[in-house]
């Protein structure tokens, strides 16, 4: 036979605080690699690749100007953004195209076509890079028009990611 269950009780004070248990290693502060160039009011030819001139350089050396166009970046993983602009006195094209891992990547590049005199064109291009081990890779944007640009401007900003394996 089961005996009836009475009423529950008031709840009891609270227990001591225990102690503190072992604290582990500290964690390793990453800090963020980054750089950013820029070129503005230039005139651009079919055929150049675009200068690229340090705004923000990178003081540890993973993303470094090798020359005025071109940038070596390190084994890993980037975060590219870029955007162009000119001014065309006749209808015209543009095409940039980035050049690494030893290729040009017309799939991350920019096109843009006038059709006016005095047209400006510009468009704007984000992707992920991947540099594998264990070489850097040699970076740079071509321009590509049949004619001559005025006002050639471009802002580039690379980041490194941190990738966990």
């Amino acid at each position: 036979m089961n005996a009836a269950t009475g009423a529950t009780g008031a709840t009891g004070p609270a227990g001591a605080v225990g102690a503190q248990g072992p604290r582990g290693i500290p964690g390793e502060t990453i800090e963020n690699v980054f750089a950013s160039f820029l070129d503005f009011s230039d005139f651009w030819e079919s055929q150049i690749e675009l200068p690229l001139v340090p705004s923000v350089p990178d003081p540890t050396g993973t993303i470094t100007n090798t020359t005025l166009t071109r940038l070596t970046l390190d084994p890993g993983y980037y975060l590219i953004s870029y955007s162009v602009s000119c001014i065309f006195r006749t209808p015209s094209y543009m095409q940039v195209t980035p050049t690494y891992n030893s290729a040009a990547h017309l799939e991350t590049g920019v096109y843009f076509a006038t059709s006016a005199n005095g047209s400006s064109a510009s468009g704007s291009s984000h992707f992920i890079l991947f540099v594998p081990d264990p070489s850097p890779t040699e970076f740079y944007l071509t321009f590509n028009s049949p004619t001559t640009a005025t006002d050639g401007a471009i802002t580039l900003a690379i980041l490194k990611l941190n990738r966990l394996p």
